[in-house]
C-alpha cells in the first residue's frame, strides 16, 4: 500500500511531507511525493519552454524530498505531473490508489483560498480517500 503527499517545496508542504514521512514510517507504506508542474495557459511554445523550467526547478527539490524520505527509513517515489497542484493529485490518485493523501494547508488564507481556490479544500471535496490536512 503507499500514502500520497502533494509537495511544491513551500513552507505548508514541508509540513505535511514531514508527517507523511512519519505516517509511512509508521505504517511500513511507500510514500508518492507528488508535485504539478503544468504552467498557466495551455498552448504555444511558451508552455513547453515554461513547463521545462517548472520541471527543472521543482525536480530538486522533489528529489530532496524523497531522499529525506528514504533517510528516514521511507520507501518514497518521486512524482512530476503534468496538470495543476489538484489535477497531479487527482491523476496519481486515480493511477496508483494510495490509501490516504496529506496536504499542507498553505498559507495563502481564507480570502484569497476562497477567491482563486485552494488544494486542500478541493482535496478534500474531491478524494475517495481520507485527506489529511497539515496546518
Amino acid at each position: 500500500m503507499t500514502l500520497a503527499v502533494g509537495y511544491d517545496g513551500g513552507d505548508s508542504a514541508q509540513g505535511a511531507l514531514a508527517v507523511a514521512i512519519s505516517l509511512a514510517k509508521d505504517l511500513g507504506e511507500t510514500l508518492l511525493i507528488v508535485c504539478g508542474v503544468a504552467p498557466a495557459g495551455n498552448v504555444g511554445e511558451e508552455y513547453t519552454a515554461t513547463e521545462d523550467a517548472l520541471v527543472e526547478a521543482f525536480a530538486p527539490m522533489v528529489s530532496e524530498a524523497v531522499v529525506r524520505a528514504q533517510d528516514a527509513g521511507v520507501d518514497a517515489e518521486a512524482i512530476l505531473v503534468d496538470a495543476d497542484p489538484v489535477g497531479a493529485l487527482e491523476t496519481v490518485m486515480e493511477e496508483r490508489k494510495p490509501r490516504m493523501l496529506v496536504v499542507g494547508y498553505g498559507s495563502s488564507g481564507r480570502i484569497r483560498a476562497a477567491l482563486f481556490g485552494a488544494v486542500a479544500p478541493k482535496m478534500v471535496d474531491r478524494s475517495d480517500v481520507p485527506v489529511l490536512v497539515v496546518p
